[in-house]
This record gives structure tokens, sequence and C-alpha cells, in this order.
């Protein structure tokens, strides 16, 4: 079963990405989901905290999808981080940890979304949408265990 296209057709560019996330496998799996997507482009992936800030100076990405833990910092540093250089990036936390503490420090750092790894690929591209458009988004399997 295909993943139907975002509703982000109302933004006249692709909304413009940054993933920043430890494991290789999961920037990879997350680059070639988004990738599939007409209305979204992958400008660039890194794994390390101090390469994810120049990538957000210089390619000033609309939407950075990070994990908490990368190599250098916490999540949460680099969110905070990431919107001091770029304040109108949308921070979107991509991650397995559903624990309360995790999800409280991502959006005290200023998350605009938490997302589970466990949850369906759709909800990824449902964090981005609703981000898009100035909302908070929280991953329904929160709700589920909380």
């Amino acid at each position: 079963m295909t993943t139907p296209e975002p509703e982000l057709a109302q933004y006249h560019e692709p909304t413009r990405l940054l993933l920043v996330d430890i494991h290789a496998i999961s920037r990879t799996s997350s680059r070639l989901l988004l990738e599939s997507f007409s209305t979204l482009h992958v400008l660039g992936e890194t794994s390390d905290y101090l390469e994810a800030m120049n990538m957000v100076a210089v390619l000033q990405p609309d939407v950075v999808l990070i994990s908490m833990r990368v190599q250098g910092a916490t999540g949460p540093e680099a969110a905070k981080q990431i919107l001091k250089i770029k304040p109108n990036t949308k921070v979107i936390f991509l991650t397995l940890f559903d624990d309360p503490e995790y999800v409280r420090s991502a959006m005290d750092a200023g998350a605009h979304a938490y997302v589970l790894k466990q949850e369906p690929a759709a909800q990824v591209l449902q964090a981005i949408d609703r981000v898009m458009r100035n909302e908070i988004y929280l991953s329904p399997g929160l709700n589920r265990k909380h």
C-alpha cells in the first residue's frame, strides 16, 4: 500500500528538509521515504552536531528532522542552537524514545513536533504538514502509552 502524497501542495516550493540522526540507516530510510514525495526535498543529512549547525546556516532548511542523540550533543541542545541560527526553522524530533521526560525536553527546547519511529511513515508526513501550518504535533503513540 502506498502512502498518499502529503497535503503540502498549498506551498509553492517543496518543503526543504535536513536530516540529523546518529544512525545512518535511519537517515537513509528517512531520505528514501521523504524524497518519494514531490512536495518534499531533502537538502542533506548528518550525524554530527557541528556539521548540522553549519548545514542549517548554509542550506536554510524549512524543517529539521532530528533524533534525541546527535554526535557531539543531545537532540534538545542541537534544537536550541538550530532555532538560534534560523528561528523560522521547524524542528521535528524523530526518535525511538517515548519517555515523557524526553518529550518534555524536546518541546522545552523549541521542537514543533515529536514523532516516534515506531509509528507508520504517514505520521512523519503528517507532522511535517502540521508544523508547516504552524501547529504542534505529537505522535499518537505517545497518547496511547501515557
